[in-house]
């Protein structure tokens, strides 16, 4: 299994990662690593997140690491990180 992250999510990190760590670094990196730890076990398929249907009308899966949600979805041998949204924002999904 292949881990691509999209654009979009690579952007979620960044954003994520400078929002925490101007206050918090560490709190920031240890964020991050328990995103990366999840997506890990999702590729692997340790467990699997509910489907839903985003708004722009892809299906994808979705799974929570508190604060964020990691949004996601495979293709054959590829497993994609579509975002990592946070949670108290207006909801991707329909």
């Amino acid at each position: 299994m292949r881990i691509v992250v999209a654009p979009q999510a690579q952007a979620d990190f960044r954003e994520a990662y400078d929002s925490i760590a101007g206050d918090n670094p560490e709190a920031a990196d240890r964020l991050l690593a328990r995103i990366v730890q999840i997506v890990g076990l999702l590729a692997v398929k340790a467990f699997v997140g509910r489907e839903v249907v985003l708004r722009d009308g892809r299906r994808v899966r979705t799974w929570p690491v508190p604060p964020y949600r990691v949004y996601y979805r495979e293709q054959g041998d590829v497993f994609e990180v579509v975002r990592v949204y946070h949670q108290a924002r207006r909801p991707l999904e329909r």
